[in-house]
Parts: structure tokens; sequence; C-alpha cells
């Protein structure tokens, strides 16, 4: 199985539909409801949680969906900036463990 590629909200930053960063900023307001919603289901159950997350295309409906703008033209200016419809988007990984920001 193929492993699907991921857009990082970082990569999202520069993308311009009606404001700068409103992409990123619906991306990661998306993102911590998927996240708070498997809390709350966590919770409630036992079973192991299977995290979800949206598509580069999923991101495009809401963001329509919310601002009335064609899907079309959302999906086209994502794509224009180099991401793939069917990448998931994620928050940006961690830095990675010791390492330093200094010189010496």
């Amino acid at each position: 199985m193929d492993k699907r590629e991921t857009v990082y909200l970082s990569q999202l930053e520069e993308i311009q539909i009606l404001w700068p960063g409103d992409v990123r900023t619906l991306a990661e307001f998306i993102l911590r409801c998927y996240d708070a919603k498997a809390r709350a289901v966590d919770s409630s159950q036992s079973a192991s949680r299977m995290e979800s997350r949206p598509t580069v295309h999923g991101l495009a409906g809401h963001f329509a969906g919310i601002a009335g703008i064609p899907e079309v033209r959302i999906e086209r200016q994502l794509e224009e900036h180099g991401l793939s419809l069917d990448a998931t988007v994620e928050f940006d990984p961690p830095p990675a463990a010791g390492r330093s920001n200094d010189n010496g």
C-alpha cells in the first residue's frame, strides 16, 4: 500500500485565498477539531484510537463551504502551490531532539 503524501501546516502559510494565512488558519482549526473529537470519543470508549486527518481536497471543500467560493477555484490555487489534493494535512512535526540553534 502506498504511503500518502503529507502536507504540513507550515507549507500552507504563504497560501492566500481571501487573506494571508487563511488556508493555514482553517487547516489548524480543522486538525484541532479532529483531535478534540478523538479525545472525546477516547474518553467514552476503551478501544484504541485511530487518528483521522483531512486531505488537501477535504480542506478545499471546507474552505469553499465556509467562504462561498467554488471548490474547484480553491483546489486549483492549492495545486498551483504544488500541493497534491490527496495529500494528508498534518501539524508540523516537532523539532528534532538534541538539535541546537546555536552555532558554537
